[in-house]
Parts: C-alpha cells; structure tokens; sequence
C-alpha cells in the first residue's frame, strides 16, 4: 500500500498537460502575460482564435507567458476583428531567407478590413497618408506601390494603414515598426514596395528592367 501512495505523485506529473509555449496578452485580457495560451500547430506555428466585439482594433503582444520575453519588442502589435467580433492570430518561429521582413517571429492575422496602405519613409517626409505613396490592393492581403528613385542612396521607409502608424516593419506587426532600410545604386532607379498585411512581412526590390537598363549601360550585355 505504501508503495502505491508513493508512485501516486509520479504518475499525476507525467498525466499533466503540456505547458503551452506561447501565450497573447492584451487590451482585451488586461494585458495578462498569460492571459489567453496559443495553440501549437507543429513546425514552429502558433494559433489563437478570439471573439471580441465587432469591427474593434486592439494591441496585442505574444509572449512565453511572463514579461521577459514578448514580441515585437518595440512596440504593441495591432489587430482589427471582424463583423462578428472574431480573429485568428498566428505566430511563426521560424525563420525565413524570402527576402521578406520580419524573418522570424511573424504574427499573422486571418482578418483586415480592407483599409488603404501607403508607403511612409525618407522620400515623402514620412507623412503617413501621402496619395502619391498609396498601395494597390493585389488580393489576398498584399498591397504594392511602384516608385522611381531619383538620386541613388541609402532610404529608410515602412508601409502603414494610411492615416495611421499601424505598420509592418522589420519587427513584423507593430504600432509604429521599426523602420527598413533599402538602397538605390541608380540615378532614377525603379522600385516595388510590397506589404502583406495577413502574413506581417514587407520588402522593397528593383524592378528587373532597372537591372537590365544597368547591365546595358556597363556593356555586359551584347546587342545584336
């Protein structure tokens, strides 16, 4: 009998449930580190799907369930819940080489409204509602402006909900994200800024044709 006692507590820890690994805390849950625990997907994907009221915008951070480790780190990360007061969050560990920002820690939303997005940064005084910088809606969440550069150089920028400083940046999803940097290397070069604003990840590349146009002007390739 007494040895049935003493392997009681032993099988009581190994029944228990998995600590969760990631948690959101938030306006909606009084900022609890631990206030509503994600689901693990399996390969480095978390989940966690909320009712809220109707067509509400809240902050929100992902944490391991205590303060010492909470993302994104600059700021609070955003959301916007739909006509029936639902949201998905996602959050993505892994850690990506696509030449899309944030490369790592990606929070996801299954939800947005549909609001204009525009291009903030250097090369229009960072006004956050510059029509001239506005961003076409693609489908599917991404938006893309294409822009000529004048002088090469070193420009910084973010993508935003226009009229707003909800953005995405290099720290994914976040009330004024951290600022990118991209970098020009000719006189009137040809630039596309991309956001996808359900995944959280954003970029600015050349367009091929100014890499071509490049090629010519240094002869490396031959005409016919």
């Amino acid at each position: 009998m007494k040895r049935l006692v003493a392997l009681l507590p032993v099988l009581c820890l190994l029944a228990a449930p998995a600590v969760a690994d990631f948690y959101v805390a938030g306006d909606f849950n009084g900022w609890d580190a631990a206030g509503n625990v994600m689901t693990d997907l399996g390969g480095g994907f978390h989940s966690l799907s909320l009712t809220l009221g109707a067509d509400e915008w809240h902050e929100f951070k992902v944490t391991d369930g205590t303060w010492d480790d909470a993302w994104p780190q600059s700021g609070n990360s955003w959301l916007y819940t739909d006509g029936d007061g639902n949201i998905t969050i996602t959050y993505d560990t892994n850690t990506y080489t696509d030449g899309w920002l944030g490369a790592t820690e990606r929070i996801g939303l299954n939800y947005e409204p549909g609001h204009q997005w525009a291009v903030a940064g250097d090369v229009n005084g960072w006004s956050n509602n510059d029509p001239a910088w506005y961003m076409t809606d693609m489908g599917g969440g991404i938006r893309s402006v294409t822009a000529t550069i004048a002088a090469p150089g070193d420009y910084y920028w973010k993508p935003v909900e226009a009229g707003s400083w909800n953005s995405i940046g290099a720290d994914a999803r976040s009330v004024n994200a951290d600022n990118m940097m991209y970098t020009t290397t000719v006189p009137d070069e040809v630039v596309t800024f991309e956001v996808d604003v359900l995944t959280g990840i954003t970029r600015a590349v050349p367009e091929p044709a100014t890499l071509v146009g490049l090629l010519l002007g240094l002869g490396l390739i031959r005409r016919r």
